[in-house]
C-alpha cells in the first residue's frame, strides 16, 4: 500500500466520500494537492467559473484501500448490472459525446465543458482511459480529429 501522510489520506477520503469524487481546490492545502496530483491520485479539473475541482483517481482510491464498489451508494449496489451508470458532470458529458457514433472533436468537448484543450486531453487520458479503463480512438476527418469510445470485441 502507498505511504500517505494524514493530510493526504484525509483529502483522498474526503474526495472519495463525495457523490462525484470531487472537491474544491479552495478547500485544500496546495502542497498536499500538488503531491497527490503528481502521484496520479488526484486530477485537477478546471471550471469555467470559480476554483478548479480535484477528482480522485483509481490510484487514489486504491491508496486509501477503497474499491469502486465500496464508494458506490447503497441503492446502486442493488441495481442489476446491465450497464454501468453514466458518470455525472463534465466527465459524464464528455463520455456521452465519445460514445456517440459520430464522436467528438477537442473543440466540441471544450465548448461543452468550458475547459481548455490541454484539460480535455488530460481528462481523455486520465479520467477516461486510465481511471475508467475505456478505449478511446481517434480518426482524422475533414472536420478535424474525431475521438470515440470503442466498446465490445474491438476494444
Amino acid at each position: 500500500m502507498t505511504k500517505l501522510n494524514t493530510a493526504q489520506r484525509d483529502l483522498l477520503t474526503q474526495a472519495a466520500a463525495t457523490e462525484h469524487g470531487t472537491i474544491d481546490v479552495a478547500d485544500v492545502a496546495k502542497p498536499t494537492a500538488t503531491t497527490l496530483i503528481r502521484r496520479g491520485m488526484l486530477i485537477s479539473i478546471p471550471q469555467a467559473e470559480g476554483a478548479s475541482r480535484l477528482l480522485i483517481t483509481g490510484a487514489g482510491r486504491d491508496a486509501i484501500g477503497l474499491q469502486e464498489s465500496e464508494t458506490a451508494a447503497p441503492e446502486t449496489a442493488t441495481e442489476p448490472a446491465a450497464a454501468p451508470p453514466a458518470p455525472k458532470g463534465k466527465i459524464g458529458s464528455v463520455i456521452e459525446m465519445l460514445r456517440d457514433p459520430a464522436g467528438a472533436t477537442i473543440e466540441t468537448m471544450m465548448q461543452v465543458t468550458g475547459w481548455q484543450a490541454h484539460s480535455v486531453r488530460g481528462a481523455l487520458s486520465g479520467a477516461i482511459k486510465k481511471d475508467r479503463g475505456l478505449t478511446v480512438t481517434s480518426d482524422i476527418t475533414p472536420a478535424g480529429r474525431v475521438y470515440r469510445i470503442v466498446e465490445g470485441a474491438g476494444a
